[in-house]
């Protein structure tokens, strides 16, 4: 009687941990369900967006192969359904924001433009059949980590034929303070200052594309 007591005891302990094994194992895999995002159910500005499903949904292309979003960007003062739809309402005197290299976070707002721009002085007249235009940017860090990103090397203007400008290796315009060329922004500050551009003259100026950091969206602007 004591053996088959055991044996009865034994069996039911056995049970009990398979029955515990198995109950464990359907919660974490319950809790794994409830963990995992629902990416179909992101929204384009959702900064945890797998990049690979903000491209297929969200992104748009743009000129020469830009893209039009900015980050998961948003224009200041705007609703913004998605960031394809803010980079292409974007315009002179928007704000776009953005990652940086480093994911650093910061606010690009394209303050001024001037189109023509006059030289600085005469060390600074474009080639002949070209024309100058400077672009007055204004960068805020909004992140908690310095940023780096230059709107000098980070940005291209597009013309209607969608022809790529970078800065002018003429010189400077006359339109106002020139953005530093080594500038490290603290988290909180801003730095403001004019991107000289040279085009041919005939060229209508049409966007302006501010890249952001590596593998991130690029931020545009309407200038016509």
């Amino acid at each position: 009687m004591r053996t088959r007591a055991f044996t009865c005891a034994a069996t039911a302990f056995v049970l009990a941990g398979t029955l515990a094994a198995c109950s464990s194992g359907s919660a974490n895999k319950i809790n794994d369900r409830a963990d995992t995002p629902d990416v179909a159910a992101m929204k384009c500005d959702d900064p945890k967006i797998p990049m690979g499903e903000w491209r297929k949904r969200c992104d748009t292309a743009a000129p020469n192969g830009g893209a039009t979003g900015a980050g998961r960007p948003s224009v200041s003062g705007a609703a913004s359904p998605s960031a394809s739809a803010s980079s292409a309402r974007a315009g002179v005197g928007d704000t776009i924001s953005m990652r940086g290299d480093e994911s650093e976070k910061f606010d690009a707002t394209l303050v001024k433009l001037v189109d023509p721009a006059t030289p600085k002085n005469e060390f600074s007249k474009p080639e002949s059949g070209s024309r100058l235009i400077a672009i007055q940017w204004r960068i805020t860090n909004t992140g908690t980590t310095p940023v780096n990103s230059n709107p000098l090397f980070k940005t291209t203007v597009v013309d209607d034929q969608g022809q790529q400008f970078k800065l002018s290796l003429s010189g400077e315009s006359g339109a106002g303070v020139a953005f530093d060329s080594d500038v490290t922004i603290p988290p909180g500050e801003s730095r403001l200052g004019f991107v000289t551009y040279e085009l041919p003259e005939g060229a209508k100026a049409a966007t302006v594309q501010y890249r952001g950091g590596y593998d991130k969206p690029v931020g545009q602007w309407k200038l016509s």
